[in-house]
């Protein structure tokens, strides 16, 4: 037999607020929503108007608090003059691969070639990484933090954690959690998306060739 919507609810209550004494009624509703994420729901709904409008909101909310962040962030590096917020995003990901080729480093933060390999090269002329070739192609550059960099990177992590608290302190941690994991499915669907579609192209332009 199965059982009752009210007593899961409860007993799940029950076992939240054994481990969270803590937490109120709404970080618990988060907290329920987050692990009951996509069950029970229909595999194909209607999209009406009202959920073509919940998209746009939703972009322009995500864009805005985007360029909020950005705002925050750039104040806080006013203390290392010279050091653009862009480079951040790309050393985070360098050190991420470690060392990887320039083209993987651009795709991995959404930016376009022209636009990518400038940042980098910017980035290298201030010592921050370090350049060679690809053994298996030597057309292709792999890059990775040097020293310098990656001491700076450190720096930058601590120093940055001002704009995020700044931006997103007041929230709960349980509804951070929520947004992270329903977000997160998202930002990793299109990433591989956008991922595909530039191998795509780089193969079409590599016949054409």
């Amino acid at each position: 037999m199965a059982t009752k919507p009210i007593v899961e609810l409860i007993t799940a209550w029950a076992d939240y607020e054994s481990k969270n004494p803590a937490a109120n009624a709404a970080e618990f509703c988060s907290h329920f929503l987050m692990e009951h994420k996509g069950q029970n729901l229909p595999d194909k709904t209607p999209v009406t108007l009202e959920d073509k409008d919940a998209d746009q909101e939703l972009a322009s909310l995500i864009s805005q608090l985007n360029a909020i962040h950005g705002i925050y962030a750039k104040a806080v590096l006013k203390e290392f003059p010279g050091i653009e917020l862009e480079w951040f995003y790309f050393m985070k990901a360098i050190d991420r691969y470690q060392e990887a080729r320039k083209s993987d480093i651009i795709a991995a933060v959404f930016f376009e070639q022209s636009t990518g390999i400038d940042i980098l090269n910017r980035i290298k002329k201030a010592g921050l990484l370090t350049e060679r070739s690809d053994p298996t192609d030597k057309r292709a550059k792999l890059v990775k933090l040097s020293i310098k960099g990656e001491k700076l990177l450190q720096i930058l992590h601590q120093s940055l954690f001002k704009a995020d608290e700044l931006l997103f302190q007041e929230l709960s941690a349980s509804n951070k959690k929520l947004l992270i994991n329903l977000l997160g499915d998202t930002q990793k669907k299109h990433q591989v998306l956008i991922s595909e579609n530039r191998h795509k192209q780089q193969q079409s332009i590599t016949k054409d060739e």
